[in-house]
């Protein structure tokens, strides 16, 4: 059985030092400890514009930046030790804002907690869409622990029990949602297969206790009704993929026949051999898709991308020699690895027999990128992973779903601010603490320092030297000992 990594205990097992920033020329090689309280001569990417801002200082007090400004105008406190980030960057860390939780992360399933493979790729804050355990309040333990300094991880936001007509409970949806408001979870998840009725319930119960509700597009309810009810965000980019197929929302079904029946409607309207037409699209489609819009950009919802989900299943499914020289499938669980070598994993399954569905899929989903963010909506940088059952490995997905951003139209900026700008305004919307995201006094200290200037290219981010998480330093060195690489 495996256990959280306590702070203190990482330093005493590398024996860390620390040197004084105004004598150390570069002690980014060295092995910093959580005594870190600063940066000196460093470049600043603080997110809150697009300029980079040279030979800067910042300070922190704790778990919170005290002090930004131009190295040559901020004294340092006697005792106060820093880094000299000289030739460096230093820009918020980044969150993933739709990835999932297992309770079985802390057993010998999973090669390295998924925890320490988030922080290790510059994910200081995650949002958990749904815990799997037999005691859903695990995570807020280990969220309680993160914040303690007892256990090495990321900020972690939560949901609890989903609302799903397959919960395996015999709590009303009302009760679902007082049961996660009284547990101290910071949103509501709901899943697809919610009746219209159940909806309503669940969402009058939310708007009651105040709660943030965000998850699937139920089928029985459909975008127009979903907005109506007050919803506050969707929780992937392809739940409006739905929104497009001549689909009656009246059909009683059980949760396993909804998916074969929705993909043979879409088999029936759309020619997927052919890929995905745009112009056919916009004629079928396009007045409905810019009411969509307009709704989306008037109550202001986001949306999480997960884009990587599509692009690993195109992979997988055509690609699969590619897929298994990826060095990170080494984290995953051996039963996943397994079950993909032996033809019989979720998506091998799923697509067997209309591959080229997977192919067209992704290039609508791409569509839907392209021109959501183009519309202004605002776009979460999100994987899904975590789940151990699709490929995705934890932390090291993010840099494939920046990659995948910029590689449709987003700047570096723009790619960046998803996980970081605009997640911490979706978190004030939960919580109503706006505290991460960019680099100022008073900010949560989740900071990346890296080699190379992200804005410039967003795979500089993976060039880490050291990430702080709610003020504790983790050098490279320690972040590889902790992943075991």
């Amino acid at each position: 059985m495996k256990i959280g990594i306590n702070r203190a205990l990482i330093v005493l097992v590398l024996i860390p030092y620390l040197i004084a920033c105004e004598k150390k020329s570069n002690p980014v090689n060295a092995e910093p400890d959580e005594q870190v309280q600063g940066f000196t001569h460093v470049n600043l990417v603080t997110m809150r514009d697009q300029s980079v801002l040279t030979d800067q200082t910042v300070l922190i007090d704790g778990t919170r930046i005290s002090t930004v400004g131009p190295s040559a105008d901020v004294a340092i406190p006697e005792g106060i030790r820093c880094l000299d980030g000289t030739g460096y960057f230093l820009m918020p860390g980044l969150a993933d804002m739709h990835m999932h939780t297992r309770q079985d992360w802390m057993t010998d399933r999973w090669p390295v907690i998924p925890l320490l493979l988030y922080l290790a790729n510059g994910i200081t804050t995650v949002r958990d869409f749904g815990p799997n355990g037999d005691d859903l309040t695990y995570p807020l333990v280990w969220k309680a622990d993160i914040d303690a300094g007892d256990m090495a991880g990321p900020y972690l936001y939560t949901s609890g029990m989903q609302v799903r007509y397959d919960t395996g409970t015999s709590l009303s949806p009302q009760q679902i949602v007082t049961w996660n408001h009284t547990q101290g979870f910071d949103f509501l998840k709901i899943y697809s297969y919610v009746s219209y009725t159940d909806f309503q319930e669940a969402m009058a119960a939310a708007t009651q206790l105040g709660m943030y509700t965000a998850g699937h597009i139920p089928y029985p309810v459909g975008f127009e009704y979903l907005v109506t009810e007050g919803y506050s965000e969707i929780a992937h980019i392809e739940e409006l993929d739905w929104e497009f197929i001549e689909l009656d929302r009246d059909t009683v079904l059980a949760w396993g026949e909804w998916l074969p029946y929705l993909i043979g409607i879409v088999l029936q309207e759309y020619d997927i051999q052919s890929g995905f037409n745009q112009s056919d699209f916009q004629e079928r489609y396009g007045a409905k898709y810019n009411l969509i819009k307009n709704r989306l950009i008037a109550n202001n919802i986001p949306i999480c991308t997960t884009m990587m989900v599509d692009q690993i299943i195109v992979e997988k499914l055509f690609n699969p020699a590619a897929f298994l020289s990826r060095p990170e499938l080494r984290f995953l669980p051996q039963d996943y690895l397994t079950a993909f070598n032996q033809g019989v994993e979720k998506h091998q399954v799923q697509f067997r027999g209309i591959e080229d569905l997977a192919i067209f899929k992704y290039e609508f989903d791409r569509f839907l990128l392209k021109d959501l963010h183009l519309s202004g909506i605002m776009l979460l940088l999100s994987t899904d992973s975590g789940t151990g059952t699709m490929g995705i490995v934890p932390g090291y997905s993010i840099h494939d779903e920046l990659h995948i951003l910029t590689d449709n139209g987003f700047t570096p900026y723009e790619a960046i601010a998803t996980g970081t700008v605009n997640a911490s305004r979706v978190v004030e919307r939960m919580t109503g603490i706006d505290e991460f995201g960019t680099i100022e006094t008073g900010k949560r200290a989740d900071l990346l320092l890296i080699e190379g200037n992200p804005l410039e290219a967003v795979n500089n981010i993976k060039n880490i030297k050291g990430v702080m998480a709610n003020g504790t330093w983790y050098s490279r060195k320690t972040l590889d000992v902790m992943t075991g690489s």
